[in-house]
């Protein structure tokens, strides 16, 4: 019955109590021994040893004892030893004796509960009883000695029948390796194994064997484990210091030694180091607030000794404070003071600290001092300062004096009055308001306000109007309807102020005043923002703006609605414009501002470099040169040029480029270019925008050079007893560097295997030849040959010897003889040779045929003696005959026969003019009458011509015939009419006479081109020349014409008939070339010279300030000195037209700009004065004024008085002038020079008159509606400020306006804290780099990657948080160690902080800081790598935070140098202070490893799990080359972070580089899901703010954009595996608006960024380009696999594969193509290298008709590729694929593999499989074997470029992988990975859409992945 327990006796007893009954009873349960080893039966050998194994479990624990027939044995022989740990002993008998021993022996185990026993028998042979198969020890182990922790090996080897199984004992008790965790190891050959030997390992050991005939024992062999014992030492003796006072310091001691000592310190004869807590090796005396100097003594002690070593600790005395200083006098700027020394030591120098009382920042301090007095000078007038002074002595600076507390003086105000604004009262009363100057120096007594209606007089000149101190008045009776200037000052008792800028204001009722703080932006290349205040209670209703381009330009204007910003567009890039603005109210037009300039931004250029030219210099190189565009077009400074070429025909499309060349060069050469290839040639200009289009290209050939190959596939054979036959084919195509012009073929005669004699060449001057017959030979000889092809440079390499032998003795001539027949065919006879009774005439060979054509061959039988053929008249027919015997054939017979000529029979074939045809001339060719139509030679041809239907004879030329018969000829005629049609007929003609016209052609001439005239220099002037031609009266056509001239062209109008040319050098000869642009030949030229005008007249008239006493305007000339003779000096006055706008323009150029033409005819006809009154009426044009003989120094402009004949006229009143000098010079050629233009004068400045709007009916409709808009804006601003807290309040005030105006540009998110802080801490950098929409991503990526990224750098050097921060807890003595660089601390404002240890002083201290994310505060914990000593507190903080996540962007050690401890347990549990972690898996991957751990708090019944994503791809220099494995992983982190958990904690090595970029890239993504813009510039500046360094270089800021831009790019392409089929069929969708699949987009997206060719240096090295199957597919330099080098073979390391990482393992493939006849041994020599055993071949030998692949392995016998020999062992001929076993031999050392091929044959010759299940099973057997089989190293996959099957292969291998593994499909990202590594893997989508079916074939074989 169950016992009851009654409540009080619970309260009694309770839990404990509870607990003790119940562990009571639990222990009442026994249990009875029983067996866990039983012994086994023996077949021992006399004389030898058995022993029996007994062991038992039990409760209480069994004792185990050995029986013989029931009693205990007892003998010397008989010995029992009892195990160690566990119930059991080993029964061990030795020596054996027969048949004494033989019996069965009792194992009998007891304890309390019961007793067992069991039996085994022993049985005991002689050594002659033994059976065939008893155990023999062949080697048994030896005495060893083993020092401790090093490995021992006991070697053990037997034999017998069937083979012994071996097992060791140790000290008689037998060796179990499973209980030794992996330390003790049995190797298959039966050694044992002892790794990390521990002086437990010591001992006696035997090896025994067993099997069913029997056990036999080796010889037992001493193991010694050898303990190094070593004094202790100090590796690191303690120093001694010098401190300050109260100062701390820390001394290390280390010690070692074997054992380690311990290190204890001590003062004295006091111990330090409590006894208990001695530390081993290092002990470190942390002293703080040291007062005394003392000694220490560190102590080291083991059981082998005690040494000691001291360190003094010295303490240094500081200076006194010097008394309270006195100030001795005070001025506005400066301060003297005066001290006491107060030091009775000498003192070195004093330090004086200072600090406004009214601002916050630093003190300022001043050094060295060596007086007791000082001057302070730079102060602020009227600012009140605080003063200390401090003493510097040796030792340091001392405690500072008793500060003092005086004000210096005041001063004029340093400032102007801000925001002056004025308006009118009424229409002779304005109302002026300003604010305080923001330096007023002084208490302000009043202010001084300045106006006038003539702001060009001195301000002294102006009305004044004194104010009290206040800040607005009212200045009354102006004039109505004026403008007033109105500048105000402010004023001390000490003086006045600078004045305000100028404000201008109407004196019109209700006008507007001007708008406030006009600014202009640039906003583009084309567009500029303007931004203003509007006038203040004003009613605005529109704003008129007037702008114009430069000084100069045409001022335009514009109206627009009130508002405060106005976008101007459509503007000429980089280009200066000049802004003005006025507000208009009802009433009318206020007053316009003061122009406002601004620049457009640069742009691209929009032309490209002119004038391109490419020469081949050499075989290699080609020298390219240009003019730079035309500088209207360049859009900004031209920044450099990049010049880009390809050959013609090649694959690859991208073109190879030279970038960065200066804009200052105008060639450049390129080099190392494929010999004897055309390549397309263009260039580019560049500003900082980017560049700009390319050129026209240019098509160029580099030069020839010899062949580098040997003719191919030479073939010899002997024809005959005398001749050879060799045979060829030309040299590869691409190593034929020329066209080859022949073939040299060299022959030697051979004696054995040496030449006889000097070798003979035989020269074939054909290109396409490709054989030869050598002859004259000697019978039953050996010659070799060699072939070689040359070019116009010279022969090239010859091909390999070919030995042959020719034939024995040929049979002679036989008699030949032919005639003509009456029927006029050929009649051949012959007789057989003379020798033919000797050797039989098996046949005969006849060759026949014209003279002047290739013959024919027939063969005819022995027993023929005769042949008739057909013939033709006027020919030569040659006849050769030779007989065939058993040696061949013999010598030739030959006979010839010529038939008469006659006239020819047909006519001439006309090949046509088409394209010839010109406006008067036509160039016909044709070919001769057919051979069979000739009837003999041509000599000549008769051309008729005549007017098509014209009456009369034709016109008919002769011409001779060619000298090659049936060659081309071809007759210009010329003569003929324009736009006539003409008829043509030609014969031929022989010896004999002509024969038939042609049928006639008829061909209708083109129109004759009009080619300009009288092509002239019109006038010459110092920079110009004005050129001028003529035209037909009827002429109009609008084809340009080009002027060229100094390697300059220029456009001309083709209706224009002058040009003026400028910007010329003053005294240059210049050669102009007039030509007819539209002509590709160049039309027709003309050309003329000149020599510009010398240099003179080169300073400008100057203006006096004031006219003379008669009102005149004075003008002081230039000196008119010159090196030639001046004719005439003219004063030429120009006249300003006001613009609309009511403004003059400013001349910018020169005179010398100007088409001067009608003043110059002013001169040359003097009709002045009808001139001057018919110009009056029109736009005012520049006039003469005066003309001189000699120049005068002063000249009075508009006296009305006559110099030279010409009227000086009077100034219009209004107008403005400018005025220059014009020079006619003493030369043939009509030369002048001129004068720049003088500053614009007029001859007063009347008021402008205001613009009337009429149409006043809108006021009454604006009006009420504006002031709605305007009464509503101003409740919105009081309700926000009522609704904001006081404290605020103050600082949104002066922002409150901005807001409201600029309500769109609000940020959407205020709780962002980056957005945050762009409104509460704007920084100038924060300001000029908004966030980014992802829209302008691309582009914003490619500005600032221009001009070798030059705008990043700017943009990263730009980051500034603005604000000064505190690391006081970084700095404290304590925590120092644990940081682990002393410049890299955590902020106090942002630091984690841990909870305090009671009694440990920093113990909340640690160096990370919080870091705020996207939308939320502390999002992430930014940290240093742990050290050591911060482990604890490393966990510490994960546990008190609640993190669920640990980042890592480090390796433990990068580049020999320790990056971070390891802070975490590789297997099992450690303990880091007072947390205990766990390690429960790790999963290692290619780029990262993930492990996952148990966190549990000593004294806490909580256990946590966090994960620790370890970053293991970031390369040791710079940043990953591809962000694509990078965004990989954090999407892998994103994932797994639960959404509850505290902060992310990332570190690195010093937590602020690549851990900021973690942080940044992680919440821009985040951004990015909301708002559509990253703003990669707020966030690092906001994390610089938390900690610093954050982002620690350009590279890693580059980073994060082309991270983010990919991550936009390519979006988020993964998927759960159970939605697959979902996905798959939304791809194969059409896209809206696309017309395409987004299957089709996905794939178009791979390939979106293209390698530079830099990537593939070795690839494309000359050596090496043969190797590579395709042109386009070659290896990255970074993954390419490379082979050992052979010494002196260059690119010896180089083949055509790529490295490729696995989903778990790094460079687990090999990417390779299919090898070439020229690479096989290089793709052996790859594989044996990199220890690949794995081939998968994923192509046919031949697929289409074309070698895919050549077949590199052998087929039935073993083949030597290079070092390897291979031996074919096996082939299995599976469904779809094949196997192959191959024995690879190393020859150099004998070292054998295995290598197996897979070959599959089931992947159709085009597209891809229909189904994937096949190829699924392929993929999984060749792992399988792998696994099974093969060793450490990597797969090596190809097809045939390596790249397309490859890359399904290995794509779809890492895809199922990760299906496995994760339960997720990204089919995108993982082929994107693998184009990282090697170009175009997956190359078509077909195979793309492949992985996608074959993913989803494999899926449906999982049930669990059903849906």
């Amino acid at each position: 019955m169950a016992p009851t327990w009654s409540p009080s006796v619970v309260s009694v007893v309770g839990p404990v109590g509870l607990f003790l009954v119940l562990l009571a009873r639990g222990c009442l349960a026994e249990e009875p021994p029983r067996f866990i080893r039983e012994p086994k039966d023996q077949i021992g050998v006399s004389g030898g040893v058995a022993s029996f194994v007994c062991q038992a479990t039990g409760d209480p624990k069994p004792r185990v004892t050995w029986n013989k027939k029931g009693k205990k044995v007892n003998s010397q022989r008989f010995e029992t030893i009892d195990f160690d740990e566990s119930s059991g002993a080993v029964l061990r008998i030795q020596p054996l004796r027969t048949p004494r021993d033989e019996n069965v022996y009792e194992c009998v185990a007891q304890n309390s509960v019961g007793e067992i026993t069991i039996h085994a028998k022993l049985t005991v042979l002689r050594e002659d009883q033994l059976p065939p198969g008893f155990p023999n020890i062949d080697m048994g182990p030896q005495l060893k000695v083993v020092e401790r922790t090093r490995t021992a090996t006991m070697l053990c080897a037997a034999s017998g029948n069937p083979d012994p199984e071996i097992t060791w004992f140790k000290d008689f008790l037998p060796v179990d390796p499973s209980a030794s965790n992996g330390r003790i190891k049995q190797l298959r050959s039966g050694a044992l194994q002892i790794e990390s030997s521990e002086e437990t390992d010591q001992g006696k050991y035997e090896c025994v064997a067993t099997n069913s005939a029997g056990v036999r024992y080796s010889s037992p062999a001493n193991l010694y484990v050898r303990v190094r014992r070593v004094a202790p030492r100090f590796s690191i003796l303690p120093m001694s210091h010098e401190i300050m006072p109260g100062g701390n310091v820390n001394i290390t001691c280390v010690a070692v030694g074997s054992p380690m000592p311990y290190v204890k310190w001590m003062q004295g004869a006091e111990d330090l180091t409590p006894e208990d807590d001695m530390p081993v090796g290092r002990n470190v005396l942390e002293l703080t607030d040291v007062k005394d100097s003392a000694n220490y003594t560190c102590v080291a002690m083991s059981s082998l000794g005690v040494i000691e070593a001291v360190a003094q600790i010295t303490v240094k005395s500081l200076p006194k404070a010097p008394g309270t200083p006195v100030v001795t006098e005070n001025t506005a700027t400066s301060i003297t003071v005066t001290w006491d020394s107060g030091n009775p030591d000498p003192v070195s120098y004093y330090v004086i600290e200072y600090k406004s009382k009214s601002q916050d920042g630093p003190y300022q301090i001043k050094e060295d001092i060596t007086t007791t007095r000082y001057s302070i000078g730079g102060l602020s007038p009227n600012s009140e300062y605080e003063i200390w002074v401090s003493a510097v002595n040796s030792i340091g600076q001392g405690p500072p004096s008793e500060s003092v507390v005086t004000r210096t003086g005041e001063q004029a105000p340093a400032s102007a009055p801000r925001n002056v604004q004025a308006r009118m009262l009424s229409a002779t009363t304005m109302i002026v308001q300003w604010e305080e100057p923001v330096e007023p120096n002084g208490l302000i007594r009043g202010y001084r306000v300045y106006y006038t209606m003539e702001p060009e007089h001195p301000v002294g000149n102006w009305q004044k109007h004194n104010v009290d101190d206040s800040l607005l008045t009212t200045v009354g009776s102006l004039l109505e309807d004026e403008t007033y200037t109105v500048r105000v000052l402010a004023f001390t008792s000490v003086g006045d102020g600078p004045l305000s800028d100028p404000i201008q204001v109407k004196t019109q009722q209700g006008v507007p005043g001007q708008p406030m703080n006009l600014r202009a932006e640039a906003k583009s290349e084309t567009s500029i923002g303007l931004s203003w205040s509007a006038p203040r209670q004003e009613s605005v209703i529109k704003y008129e703006l007037l702008f114009r381009e430069g000084d100069r330009g045409r001022e335009v204007g514009r109206t627009f609605d009130p508002t405060t910003a106005f976008v101007v567009e459509d503007l000429k890039p980089n280009t200066e414009y000049a802004f003005r603005l006025a507000a208009r109210s009802p009433q009318g037009l206020g007053a316009f501002t003061a122009v406002v300039r601004q620049r457009t931004l640069q742009a691209k250029p929009s032309a490209p470099p002119q004038d391109v030219k490419c020469t081949s210099l050499r075989s290699t190189a080609i020298l390219v040169s240009w003019r730079p565009p035309p500088p209207e077009t360049h859009n900004g400074a031209l920044v450099g040029y990049s010049v880009r070429y390809r050959p013609l025909g090649s694959e690859d499309p991208d073109p190879k480029e030279v970038n960065n060349i200066p804009p200052t060069t105008t060639q450049i050469l390129l080099e190392a270019l494929e010999k004897w290839t055309e390549y397309r040639v263009t260039a580019v200009a560049y500003t900082e925008v980017g560049p700009g289009p390319e050129s026209s290209p240019v098509v160029v050939r580099t030069d020839e050079d010899v062949p580098s190959a040997p003719p191919r596939k030479v073939e010899a054979e002997a024809l005959n007893a005398t001749a050879i036959r060799v045979l060829w084919r030309s040299p590869t195509p691409g190593r034929q560097h020329g066209q080859i012009r022949g073939y040299q073929v060299h022959y030697v005669r051979m004696e054995g295997a040496e030449a006889r004699g000097p070798p003979r060449i035989k020269d074939i001057m054909l290109a396409d030849a490709q054989e030869m017959v050598i002859t004259n030979l000697q019978p039953e000889t050996a010659y070799s040959i060699t072939v070689a092809a040359y070019t116009m440079k010279g022969d090239g390499a010859r091909s390999k010897p070919k030995v042959v032998v020719t034939k024995g003795a040929v049979l002679g001539r036989p008699t030949l003889s032919v005639q003509q027949t009456p029927e006029g065919s050929l009649l051949a006879r012959w007789e057989p040779p003379a020798d033919a009774a000797e050797d039989p005439v098996l046949g005969y060979r006849l060759q026949f045929g014209r003279e002047d054509a290739a013959p024919a061959t027939l063969e005819l039988a022995a027993w023929e003696r005769r042949f008739a053929a057909p013939a033709h008249k006027g020919a030569t027919y040659v006849f050769r005959l030779a007989a065939r015997g058993r040696a061949g054939l013999g010598e030739e017979a030959a006979a010839a026969l010529s038939i008469p000529e006659d006239a020819p029979r047909g006519f001439p074939q006309i090949l046509g003019a088409a394209g010839n045809v010109s406006a008067g001339s036509v160039l016909l060719r044709w070919l001769p009458p057919v051979p069979a139509e000739r009837n003999g030679a041509i000599i000549k041809y008769t051309v008729s011509v005549r007017e098509a239907g014209a009456p009369g004879p034709a016109t008919e030329t002769e011409l001779a015939a060619a000298a090659q018969p049936g060659a081309e000829t071809a007759l210009t005629l010329r003569g003929l009419r324009p736009e006539t049609a003409y008829e043509l007929r030609v014969r031929a003609h022989t010896r004999r006479g002509p024969g038939p016209f042609s049928p006639p052609l008829r061909y209708r001439l083109a129109r004759d081109p009009v080619s300009p005239k009288n092509f002239k220099v019109k006038m010459i002037m110092k920079t110009s020349v004005l050129l001028s031609w003529e035209f037909p009266d009827n002429y109009n056509s609008p084809t340009p014409y080009k002027i060229q001239y100094n390697g300059l062209t220029l456009d001309v109008d083709g209706r224009t008939t002058k040009k003026l040319i400028t910007h010329l050098k003053p005294h240059t000869f210049y050669n102009f070339v007039l030509t007819n642009r539209g002509s590709s030949l160049g039309g027709l030229q003309q050309t003329v010279t000149a020599r510009t005008a010398f240099n003179m007249l080169s300073g400008k008239p100057s203006v006096a300030p004031k006219p003379d006493n008669d009102g005149f305007i004075v003008v002081y000339l230039p000196d008119g000195q010159s090196p030639v003779t001046v004719q005439n000096y003219f004063i030429v006055m120009v006249p300003l037209r006001k613009s609309r706008g009511g403004q003059f323009p400013v001349l910018l150029g020169s005179p010398e700009d100007m088409d001067l033409e009608e003043l110059i005819q002013d001169i040359s006809r003097l009709q002045r004065r009808s001139l001057r009154h018919s110009r009056q009426l029109e736009v005012p044009r520049p006039y003469i004024a005066a003309r001189f003989s000699i120049l005068p120094a002063v000249f009075h402009p508009g006296n009305q008085k006559q110099y030279g004949g010409f009227d000086n006229r009077g100034l219009e009143p209004g107008h403005r002038y400018v005025l220059f000098v014009l020079a006619v010079l003493q030369k043939n050629e009509p030369t002048f020079a001129a004068s720049p233009f003088s500053d614009p004068f007029q001859l007063d400045n009347p008021d402008p008159q205001p613009i009337v709007d009429g149409e006043e009916g809108l006021i009454w409709v604006i009006g009420p509606v504006l002031a709605v808009v305007f009464i509503i804006c101003i409740v919105i601003a009081i309700l926000l400020y009522k609704n904001k807290p006081d404290s605020k309040r103050k600082d949104s005030e002066p922002r409150t306006k901005c807001l409201l105006n600029n309500a769109d540009l609000a940020p959407h998110h205020p709780k962002d804290p980056v957005e945050m802080r762009r409104i509460n801490f704007q920084t100038p950098g924060m300001l000029s780099h908004p966030p980014i929409p992802i829209t302008d991503m691309a582009e914003h990526m490619e500005r600032l990657k221009a001009n070798d990224s030059l705008k990043l750098s700017q943009e990263y050097e730009s980051i500034d948080p603005g604000q000064q921060f505190t690391w006081e807890h970084s700095n404290l003595e304590a925590n120092k160690p644990k940081n682990r660089y002393a410049n890299v601390i955590a902020y106090d404002h942002s630091r984690v902080i841990l909870q305090p240890l009671e009694g440990i002083m920093g113990s909340d201290y640690i160096n990370a800081n919080y870091v705020d994310g996207y939308r939320r505060q502390n999002a992430y914990i930014a940290t240093q790598g742990p050290l050591p000593e911060t482990f604890g507190d490393f966990w510490r903080m994960v546990w008190e935070q609640r993190s669920a996540t640990v980042v890592m962007m480090t390796r433990l050690e990068e580049k020999s140098r320790i990056k971070c401890d390891q802070y975490w347990p590789n297997r099992g549990t450690e303990t880091y202070g007072f947390i205990q972690v766990t390690l429960l898996d790790t999963m290692e991957l290619a780029t990262f490893c993930v492990r996952t751990f148990s966190l549990h708090k000593n004294g806490s019944s909580e256990k946590r799990e966090v994960r620790h994503f370890q970053f293991t791809a970031w390369p040791d220099h710079g940043v990953p080359e591809y962000p694509t494995p990078f965004l990989a992983f954090l999407r892998r982190v994103k994932t797994c972070n639960p959404p509850d958990a505290g902060p992310i904690v990332v570190h690195c090595s010093a937590g602020v580089g690549r851990t900021g970029c973690f942080i940044v890239i992680d919440a821009m993504l985040e951004r990015i899901k909301t708002e559509k813009t990253v703003d990669v510039y707020g966030h690092v500046t906001l994390m610089r703010s938390q900690r610093n360094y954050m982002v620690q270089t350009e590279d890693q800021y580059g980073f994060i954009h082309e991270a983010l831009l990919e991550a936009v790019g390519c979006g988020n392409t993964e998927v759960p595996a159970r939605s697959l089929y979902t996905y798959i069929q939304k791809l194969a969708q059409v896209e809206p608006g696309e017309h395409v699949t987004g299957m089709e987009l996905e794939f178009k997206r791979l390939a979106s960024s293209k390698a530079h060719t830099s990537r593939f240096i070795t690839a494309s090295l000359p050596c090496n380009k043969f190797k590579n199957r395709l042109v386009n597919i070659l290896p990255y330099e970074s993954s390419r696999v490379c082979l050992q080098p052979i010494r002196g073979v260059e690119g010896s390391d180089y083949i055509n594969a790529s490295f490729i990482d696995g989903y778990r393992q790094q460079k687990a493939y090999i990417a390779t193509q299919g090898p070439l006849a020229e690479t096989t041994e290089d793709f052996w020599r790859a594989l044996w290298e990199n220890n690949s055993t794995i081939v998968v071949m994923l192509t046919k030998l031949r697929e289409m008709g074309r070698e895919k692949c050549h077949q590199y392995w052998p087929a039935e016998r073993s083949a030597r590729y290079q070092y390897f020999v291979v031996d074919p062992m096996a082939e299995y001929n599976m469904p779809q694929y094949i196997l192959r076993e191959f024995k690879v031999t190393d020859a150099r050392d004998g070292q054998s593999r295995t290598v197996r091929q897979f070959q599959f044959t089931d992947w159709p010759e085009q597209g891809a499989p229909k189904s994937g299940e096949g190829f699924i099973d392929f993929i999984g057997q060749v792992h399988k074997t792998k696994e099974q089989f093969g060793q450490d190293g990597p797969i090596s996959v190809h097809c045939s470029a390596g790249v397309g099957r490859t890359g399904v292969f290995i794509t779809l291998s890492i895809v199922l992988e990760r299906m496995r593994y994760e339960g997720v499909v990204d089919i995108f990202q993982t082929v994107k990975v693998l184009r990282t590594q090697r170009p175009a893997m997956v190359q078509t989508e077909d195979e793309y859409q492949f992985c996608f079916q074959a993913a989803l074939e494999y899926l449906g074989s999982f049930d669990h992945y059903a849906t």
